[in-house]
């Protein structure tokens, strides 16, 4: 079996002595990020510890809202996805989510939505935000936008902590974190968050429930070489407006609980060789009844459609995710070489599916398609060249073989890669530039809610081009980015399922991002992007922030108006969204304080597109909701 072909393109990044002169800015505010921030990697955006908390982030659904050249909306089932600017997506597998070093997107579709996007911020030290390919020495994953986030650890916080929040809409969290550092050089981490979500909307003249319970656990155990990581999480919420054909369903319930293990060790005298092992569980059941009928696309028969439609929907599936890599760092010369090999494996399993339609027949359904398991094998490798001491050069090549169960998806040989560069020309300036060609395999879910008169969906192929400058004198920073991205095969979900668009998806645009600090405890953060998209608009295009956090004496305070344009799709006009939010921490003592937040208090929130119903309107709903919020915080 010929695998291994590969072509090492010489470029790109720094850890010079310019880098950390033009990085000083960040030092002050992201010095725990620094241990993990890869400028390697093309654009990003880092929220420290600090931030997280002055800005008073509840979860991390609340950070992805300000996100540059991207959407947070909600979906048919209530839940927070993200979308690329300009478009609205229920599922897209162009965001990946991180936690630590392991990969927890959904297994069936890729995306993070159904439960990870809501883990609290009460667990996490700090985020990274990577534009570009990400799949080399950050993990082994494609996708356009790659979120990090990071968990508090035994070795900074080593103590206790006990949050509890509420707010005016009879939402409530209770939070509570361990650490220790043993006499043995291990440490550990233990954390757990109960929240409970209440929420509904007015739709046709109906309440329809959108009430969301969770729970996270969170374990960690450290050692100077080994990182064990071991997260559990459990959803139970109503299902919105689901499937439903007219929009307001009878009843209905989604759980879901996901589990995943990760180990990694390090080995050799400079640590330089590394093992990961990773295992991931996710039991998913979905029930949902109405009498008008479900539109779910691969149950329906359209030339028979009142005689396959049901009326009354229920599922239990079970996600098996195996992951194990071995990677290797060495330097010659001029050049440090990164290089690495991972196997994983991915299983679906049915473990009940079955639907009644409207003359009251039971129907075991069973698995969509014999499309129910995938192999991948992977080779990556990655050369940093100093070409001079202020400009790197860095080349990345990954070829990835896909062995899959089952006629409805071939299996095939996919390879990407990037090259860039980074010029340093003065102490205090900077640029960047990367190409990247990559690729989105088909899911799962797009194999199952396919266009029935499709064989296939084909894997999803794109060019991603970026131009970063970053200017840092003396209080001021300033980051502008340009990136220009072009998508062949991309998969879109039709009402009747999903298909290749022929024609070339392009999108570009540019970021705008400016700090500045007034002393060491007052800072100003203002964003803008723009960007076009050669498809009709269905959401925001255009946005940006303005944020103001400090502190006074014993009190934490900030200010931030997060805005998105107005935007016009067929019949429906969504106006400009302006999201202010406002809020204190006062502390009593050093360890015990108490905080107050308002949010989206001008009521002008984002808004989603949707269809209401079979044959119906056109329109959009409100995102979220003006709350105020109270939380008590205490360490000891």
């Amino acid at each position: 079996m010929k695998v291994f072909l590969f072509i090492i393109f010489f470029t790109v990044t720094v850890f010079s002595q310019e880098l950390d002169n033009l990085l000083k800015e960040y030092e002050s505010s992201s010095k725990n990020s620094l241990e993990t921030l890869n400028e390697k990697m093309g654009y990003v955006l880092v929220y420290t510890k600090e931030e997280l908390e002055l800005m008073q982030y509840n979860n991390l659904a609340d950070v992805l809202k300000e996100i540059p050249s991207s959407n947070s909306n909600i979906n048919r089932f209530g839940l927070n996805t993200i979308s690329l600017s300009g478009s609205k997506t229920d599922v897209t597998g162009f965001f990946r989510l991180y936690i630590n070093d392991h990969e927890v997107s959904s297994i069936y579709n890729q995306s993070p939505s159904l439960t990870w996007l809501q883990m609290p911020v009460s667990m996490i030290d700090h985020i990274e935000v990577y534009y570009g390919e990400g799949s080399f020495t950050l993990g082994n994953e494609t996708g356009i936008q790659f979120i990090r986030v990071y968990t508090k650890s035994a070795k900074k916080e080593n103590g206790n902590e006990i949050k509890t929040i509420h707010s005016n809409k009879n939402s409530n969290s209770q939070s509570f974190t361990h650490s220790s550092i043993l006499e043995n050089g291990w440490g550990y981490l233990f954390h757990f968050t109960n929240n409970n979500n209440n929420s509904y909307k007015e739709i046709n003249f109906q309440q329809v429930e959108n009430n969301l319970d969770s729970q996270y656990f969170f374990l960690n155990l450290n050692s100077q070489r080994t990182n064990i990581d071991i997260g559990y999480s459990k959803i139970k919420k109503d299902i919105f407006t689901g499937y439903s054909s007219d929009f307001v369903p009878n009843d209905g319930k989604l759980n879901s609980d996901n589990f995943f293990i990760h180990a990694s060790s390090s080995f050799l005298r400079d640590n330089s060789l590394k093992a990961t092992l990773s295992y991931d569980i996710n039991n998913f059941e979905y029930e949902e009844e109405n009498d008008q009928g479900l539109f779910i696309v691969p149950t329906i028969d359209l030339p028979n459609l009142m005689g396959t439609m049901p009326k009354s929907f229920s599922e239990d599936i079970k996600l098996e995710k195996m992951n194990a890599s071995l990677s290797k760092d060495f330097t010659l010369g001029k050049h440090e070489i990164f290089t690495a090999i991972s196997l994983k494996d991915k299983k679906y399993k049915v473990k009940n599916r079955k639907r009644v339609n409207f003359a009251n027949v039971e129907s075991n359904l069973g698995q969509y398609n014999d499309y129910d398991e995938e192999k991948i094998y992977s080779f990556m490798i990655q050369d940093d060249y100093e070409l001079f001491d202020n400009l790197h050069l860095i080349g990345n090549y990954k070829i990835d073989k896909y062995h899959r169960a089952g006629q409805d998806l071939d299996d095939e040989t996919q390879s990407l890669y990037r090259v860039g560069a980074i010029y340093l020309p003065t102490d205090y300036l900077g640029f960047k530039s990367f190409y990247t060609k990559s690729y989105i395999p088909p899911t799962f879910y797009n194999i199952d809610f396919k266009d029935k008169k499709l064989s296939t969906i084909n894997t999803q192929k794109y060019k991603y081009h970026n131009i970063e400058g970053v200017l840092s004198l003396g209080n001021s920073k300033l980051n502008i980015d340009y990136y220009k991205v072009k998508i062949d095969d991309f998969a879109y979900l039709t009402p009747i399922g999903f298909i290749n668009i022929q024609d070339q998806v392009k999108t570009s645009g540019i970021i705008f991002d400016y700090e500045y600090k007034f002393d060491k405890n007052n800072k100003v953060k203002l964003n803008y992007y723009t960007s076009n998209l050669n498809r009709n608009y269905t959401n925001s295009n255009r946005g940006g922030y303005l944020k103001y956090m400090g502190k006074y004496q014993n009190i934490d305070y900030f200010a931030s108006l997060i805005y998105k344009n107005s935007y016009e799709y067929l019949d429906v006009e969504v106006d400009d969204s302006y999201n202010l939010n406002l809020g204190f921490t006062y502390y009593y003592t050093r360890n015990l304080s108490f905080s107050l937040k308002g949010e989206n208090l001008l009521s002008e929130p984002t808004a989603s597109l949707f269809n209401n119903g079979i044959g119906g309107n056109n329109i959009s709903l409100d995102d979220y909701e003006r709350k105020v919020l109270f939380s008590i915080r205490w360490l000891f």
